[in-house]
């Protein structure tokens, strides 16, 4: 009886632990190079010891086909629920990204070391205001909520992949287009910076005004990124909430 009981544990415990190992491989504030490796593997490794309580009772033989199923599928439906986590840094990333298209920031590209991508200025600096956010006001709380509340709802994983690939692009289509009305602004006027460039070349063509552009984009752009900055924690409390609300209504079907 002991040892029935041990296997359907370790049995529930393996599945809430693939899940939390796709999420946590993927789902930011956890999956910045700034945290270890070895950190980051005992993470999921605790997180899994509560959230196996809703796998225990469902879980299939420890030995079968049906847990070796079962498993990839959790690992999968893992990595899907924080790729949504992950489009909400994203999309404040993509402030910052459409800043620099702009601007003219985007001429000076770099590594970024959290990612391991080419990014440029404001890119990289929103994107690090946006895991510090996350960290500072108990966002990564908020995260690991709906992603518990998934196991109450759906211990056994269920991925539909056309229903999966429908909500990443709704969700990623409403994402994109919430940054770009952030900012809008900012485009905006640097539009009509470059219009009124285009008029003085026309009216002095010998100024040559475009030799000229990107400084004065660049100054622009920095003047108005206030604009900008006092919305982030809002947008990105806005874009957690949506991501845990989504993954709960992925899992719920």
């Amino acid at each position: 009886m002991d040892l029935t009981f041990a296997a359907a544990a370790l049995s529930g415990y393996l599945l809430a632990l693939g899940r939390t190992v796709g999420f946590v491989l993927v789902a930011p504030p956890f999956n910045t190079r700034t945290i270890p490796s070895q950190v980051r593997a005992a993470t999921a490794l605790a997180l899994a010891v509560p959230l196996a309580n809703w796998t225990i009772p469902k879980a299939p033989e420890l030995a079968s086909g049906q847990m070796i199923g079962q498993m990839l599928l959790q690992m999968l439906l893992g990595v899907a629920l924080g790729y949504f986590v992950l489009m909400a840094v994203a999309a404040i990333q993509a402030i910052g990204d459409f800043i620099d298209l702009a601007g003219g920031f985007s001429i000076s590209q770099g590594l970024d070391p959290l990612s391991m991508v080419q990014s440029s200025v404001m890119g990289r600096l929103h994107q690090l205001i946006a895991i510090t956010l996350l960290w500072g006001t108990d966002g990564h709380l908020v995260i690991l909520r709906g992603f518990s509340r998934t196991f109450e709802i759906s211990p056994m994983a269920r991925l539909d992949l056309g229903e999966t690939a429908r909500v990443l692009t709704q969700m990623l289509s409403t994402m994109f287009l919430a940054a770009i009305q952030i900012t809008a602004p900012i485009l905006a006027a640097l539009l009509i910076a470059d219009l009124a460039l285009g008029l003085l070349t026309r009216a002095a063509p010998a100024l040559n005004a475009f030799a000229l552009a990107f400084p004065l984009k660049i100054i622009l752009s920095l003047f108005l990124i206030g604009l900008i900055l006092v919305q982030i924690p809002g947008a990105l409390e806005n874009f957690v909430n949506t991501a845990g609300v989504t993954m709960v209504r992925m899992v719920g079907g």
